[in-house]
């Protein structure tokens, strides 16, 4: 899956769709390493930088859901506290790995976080845009 913003992904609020924007060009620098040349030491720079973003994106977006009494929230968590241990986990595997570990990583992660990533938005994140609407 080649990953790309699309308006039809947007929630609404700017922070939130901004971090979209920034996740998604991350992971489309994963996808692509996985085509060519692979510089491991940047792809961990990005997988890492991707893991930060991600963290602080979805503490963001939890707060912006209780601001707006957004009832799914403990679900919501759940997935992402799933997606974090995972995100977790592939970044330490990748950092403590060989460049065949990293290799196999690169060309199965970023397929996998970009289906991942573009089915979240479409069918949870927008769950609560209505909340939103209903707010601002």
């Amino acid at each position: 899956m080649s990953i790309a913003w699309d308006e039809t992904l947007t929630v609404g609020d700017a922070a939130i769709d901004a971090d979209h924007r920034c996740m998604m060009n991350l992971i489309a620098a994963i996808e692509a390493a996985a085509t060519g040349p692979v510089d491991c030491a940047a792809i961990g720079r990005t997988l890492a930088e991707l893991t930060r973003l991600t963290a602080e994106h979805f503490a963001r977006e939890e707060a912006l859901q209780r601001s707006i009494g957004f009832p799914d929230i403990d679900a919501h968590r759940l997935s992402h506290d799933m997606l974090l241990k995972r995100l977790d986990a592939v970044l330490a595997h990748y950092l403590d790995g060989g460049d065949d570990v990293r290799k196999g990583i690169i060309r199965t992660l970023g397929d996998s976080l970009a289906t991942w990533l573009v089915t979240h938005i479409a069918t949870n994140d927008m769950e609560y845009k209505p909340y939103m609407a209903a707010v601002r």
